[in-house]
């Protein structure tokens, strides 16, 4: 029973530290900035490929030429992150171009695709943490283990108990 709790505790503070990576994610929602996860090598070296990088809303006139902004991309909603490369101000709409990138993007990204200006702040590898944590079957996986490690948990304590009854009842019938 020892070593059956030794690896539910083991694997249940595993656990433990990887939620606690995706509290520190997603920390920074509380100011404002919400996590997004590089995709493609469109921007390097800027934002690599698998980090978590952040946004957070702007209104238009906070957007300038040379700032990394986030949008919803024509193909399908899929967030883009580009540079801004010409700001048209009478139709309320960005040129974007890839750090990477050979040529600007096709058309003009409206502002209302905008979700907002891409900070500095980049966290490496970290979407490959979020984008393989996320799945149902990861998250089952945990929830297994932590209600093993308590149910084990439980188990030895009861065993312990009746293991010290029974140390009292010998120690009563010998005295």
């Amino acid at each position: 029973m020892k070593t059956l709790k030794h690896i539910t505790n083991f694997l249940s503070i595993i656990v433990y530290v990887c939620i606690i990576g995706f509290l520190a994610i997603a920390a920074p929602l509380v100011l404002g900035y919400h996590p997004v996860v590089v995709l493609s090598g469109s921007m390097e070296p800027t934002y690599h490929v698998g980090s978590v990088i952040y946004y957070k809303a702007a209104p238009f006139d906070q957007i300038n030429v040379g700032d990394p902004i986030t949008f919803v991309g024509a193909e399908g909603g899929v967030m883009v992150t580009h540079r801004v490369v010409e700001k048209d101000e009478s139709a309320m709409a960005f040129g974007t171009e890839g750090d990477a990138n050979d040529g600007r993007d096709p058309g003009m990204v409206p502002y209302a695709n905008v979700v907002g200006n891409a900070s500095k702040i980049s966290i490496p590898y970290g979407g490959y943490f979020v984008n393989y944590g996320k799945q149902p079957f990861v998250i089952g996986i945990m929830v297994v283990i932590l209600l093993a490690g308590t149910i084990v948990d439980h188990l030895a304590k009861d065993e312990d108990d009746k293991k010290k009854e029974k140390k009292q009842e010998e120690q009563t019938t010998q005295q």
